[in-house]
């Protein structure tokens, strides 16, 4: 049962964050610390594995559909690609509960600001 609500669960991640933008982590991260009762860095490390193969499905689909525009892609992933290594050592220094509510407080913070833009 356990193996089929977690790819219940990639499932959905994979789904809505091909739709949304989004990694996926915003999903994973709180199944596994909830469903599993996984340490916050353990599970944002599980999910960023999870996401990579995700993602690269995802680029491909939209890619093909003429939904990238690969310009403003190679300035973003020019951060995108120097910013784990900060991201990374963060997770090793700090305590998972800091993590957990950073995690939650972007979350909530992103909601709240795509909720209310006009």
């Amino acid at each position: 049962m356990e193996i089929a609500l977690l790819i219940g669960v990639g499932f959905l991640a994979g789904c809505l964050g091909a739709l949304l933008g989004l990694g996926g982590g915003f999903l994973v991260v709180p199944a596994l610390v909830f469903l599993r009762s996984m340490d916050m860095k353990i599970a944002s490390g599980t999910a960023v594995a999870v996401i990579v193969p995700a993602m690269l499905v995802a680029v491909w689909q939209r890619a093909g559909k003429g939904h990238v525009d690969w310009k403003v892609a190679g300035f973003l992933a020019i951060g995108a690609v120097i910013g784990p290594f900060l991201g990374a050592w963060l997770s090793g220094v700090l305590p998972s509960a800091v993590i957990r509510k950073v995690f939650a407080f972007v979350l909530v913070g992103l909601a709240a600001l795509l909720y209310f833009k006009e």
